[in-house]
């Protein structure tokens, strides 16, 4: 399944600090970043930032995905987001659009739902002048998740994770601090629960989204 009808349906995500990588099942293409570089983790709603889009081998000058881009935002205990932010690579432009107070992830994607990996640190959205833009979660019908752990997960420890609702199919998407890529797992159908050995990075956020049909 597509990264994005991954995220289509209602997503709630769940975080924990884990402690080798996930698997990459898609290869590093090109890389992302602010166009302000000193841009902090405080986030205010319905700014808009500068997104540049570069090879992950500047020195190679290789690909840099296929435009248009997106961004992901992941919150923690919240509704995944995808926007579309432009087809310039050097004039790609995000308005965080998230609820205040929430912790996320951010991820670029291209056309062809290429990842160019996720920063090793997660952002906050604070109130800004005005939270007009700000997208309120879908909250009926029902569709929750639960896991076993949500504080320090072990190395090579089960985290089970538990849907609620929704309609089935569903499909789990791991995603990391500091990773290039994130991996989508689809579930057996009919099953509502899912168990990931951990794999990933020592010391990192790792968020889960489940989504379903």
């Amino acid at each position: 399944m597509s990264i994005f009808s991954t995220f289509l349906g209602l997503c709630w995500l769940l975080c924990a600090l884990v402690g080798p990588a996930l698997g990459l099942n898609t290869p590093h293409l090109y890389q992302w970043k602010f166009s302000d570089e000193t841009i902090p983790t405080n986030l205010p709603t319905c700014v808009t930032f500068g997104i540049i889009v570069e090879s992950a081998n500047i020195t190679t000058n290789a690909t840099i995905g296929v435009p248009p881009y997106y961004m992901i935002s992941l919150p923690i205990g919240g509704t995944p987001q995808i926007q579309l932010i432009g087809s310039d690579q050097n004039n790609l432009m995000w308005t965080v659009a998230q609820p205040v107070g929430s912790q996320m992830l951010l991820s670029v994607v291209d056309s062809q739902q290429n990842p160019g990996g996720i920063p090793g640190r997660e952002f906050t959205v604070i109130a800004g002048q005005t939270t007009q833009c700000v997208t309120t979660p879908i909250s009926t019908p029902a569709f929750t998740v639960s896991a076993n752990v949500t504080t320090d997960l072990e190395t090579c420890a089960p985290w089970g994770l538990t849907v609620v609702g929704g309609t089935p199919p569903f499909t789990v998407t791991l995603a990391q601090t500091n990773v290039p890529i994130v991996t989508n797992v689809s579930m057996d159908f009919g099953t509502d629960r899912f168990t990931f050995i951990n794999r990933a990075h020592p010391t990192g956020t790792l968020i889960a989204a489940v989504s379903d049909l």
